[in-house]
């Protein structure tokens, strides 16, 4: 601090002399192997010098030093033009190792993928729209800020959408390629940038010879040529930080939102293939703890025979408060976890339509020996414990921690 209250050449003759010091220290130690006794015998005298001039503050001593030390490193270590580089090479490694650790270690970017958390954690959700994108300016405010980003595709010589495939650049952008053939057998390809499972659910396109998601008639539409494919506008997925550490020292808490590896849980197909090597990782609400009992009674979720406790969100979901849609059941022909009890009600009426949502209804489970009861905050629309048991153990990777991406009203610590 006393630094700031010296004159500006003796500040300026102390900063070249930190710089000269630590230059000469980091050449020895990359020469030691080449330099002869009597080069080393040099360079300790030089290093010895420099701490009493400094807290002596002999200014004058400190700039004969410098002089001293710039002529015998520029004779033992002539400049060369890569020297910038190769300390720029250096700094980035050790950044890079840096960061490395602290994401295995300590702290995990994760994007949340779906709706299954809404509206504790959103997803990357595309919405149809009829208005044109707005511009530059205000796409990119709203893309930096809010997570916004705005999409309009239209055809070349039109057609009907005969496949689609679905990829990945860079592991984080993935898109859907949409190939079209027109009556006259002319080909075309079209890329939007969501997956394929939300190019048919949110913008209803669908290749020609399937039928939609609600059952309807064969999907037969035909483009016109410049005609508007999809104009949507995508909310990207919240950007969290996953909590490495805390689960090395405690087990998860109930309540708590966590994150976990799919690989190995039985009934739960992952991107390798169910056992496969590797997975995609799941974010949910932590709701049971090994040997626990919960019951699902819309849109009650019982823990022991007692309300769920240890969130916020439980209340808000059993009040259906704050867009939280409550706990329901899982459809009649859905799978059913091993792990499941005998569900009371799925057989009491069945003529009469089941309605997850019917509080006349429940589902009971138990929670198997070290592993963890796993729920989406948006129940109706949640692929959870319900159809595959419990996480084990083995499969937590940590707890979500804080959302740092995008600047929305969700920004901040997870609750």
């Amino acid at each position: 601090m006393f630094r700031y209250f010296l004159p500006r050449k003796n500040r300026k003759i102390l900063d070249e002399a930190e710089a000269i010091h630590a230059s000469l220290v980091r050449n020895r130690i990359y020469s030691q192997d080449t330099l002869s006794a009597r080069d080393k015998e040099a360079l300790d005298e030089l290093d010895h010098r420099y701490a009493p001039l400094v807290k002596a503050r002999d200014y004058a001593g400190l700039e004969k030093l410098n002089a001293d030390s710039m002529r015998i490193g520029n004779k033992l270590f002539p400049p060369s033009p890569w020297d910038g580089w190769r300390e720029n090479v250096e700094v980035f490694v050790v950044s890079a190792i840096m960061a490395l650790a602290v994401r295995t270690f300590f702290l995990q970017p994760f994007k949340i993928p779906t709706g299954s958390m809404e509206p504790t954690l959103f997803g990357v959700e595309p919405q149809l729209t009829s208005a044109p994108p707005p511009n530059p300016a205000v796409r990119a405010w709203d893309f930096v800020v809010h997570g916004k980003s705005y999409s309009r595709v239209a055809t070349k010589q039109g057609g009907r959408v005969v496949s689609m495939k679905g990829g990945t650049i860079f592991i984080w952008f993935e898109y859907t390629d949409l190939y079209l053939v027109d009556s006259q057998g002319n080909q075309e390809t079209d890329r939007v940038w969501i997956r394929p499972s939300d190019v048919e659910s949110k913008l209803g396109i669908y290749p020609v010879g399937t039928i939609d998601r609600e059952g309807h008639a064969l999907t037969d539409r035909t483009y016109k040529p410049g005609e508007v494919l999809a104009n949507y506008v995508t909310q990207t997925g919240d950007q969290v930080l996953v909590d490495k550490v805390t689960y090395n020292f405690r087990p998860p808490r109930r309540g708590e939102v966590f994150i976990f590896k799919t690989a190995g849980i039985e009934g739960l197909e992952n991107e390798h293939g169910a056992g496969g090597e590797g997975s995609e990782d799941f974010i949910k609400r932590c709701v049971g703890l090994a040997g626990d009992i919960a019951t699902v009674k819309p849109p009650m979720l019982l823990i022991n025979n007692a309300p769920a406790t240890g969130a916020p969100a439980f209340a808000k979901q059993f009040a259906r408060s704050d867009n939280y849609p409550g706990y329901t059941l899982v459809p009649y022909g859905g799978w059913v976890s091993p792990g499941s009890l005998p569900c009371v009600g799925d057989t009491a009426h069945p003529d009469r339509p089941f309605d997850p949502y019917d509080a006349g209804n429940s589902q009971t489970y138990y929670v198997p020996a070290d592993c963890y009861w796993a729920m989406g905050d948006n129940s109706p629309d949640s692929e959870d414990s319900r159809y595959w048991d419990g996480v084990p153990r083995q499969n937590l990777i940590g707890r979500g921690y804080f959302v740092f991406w995008p600047f929305t009203p969700r920004w901040g610590f997870i609750r």
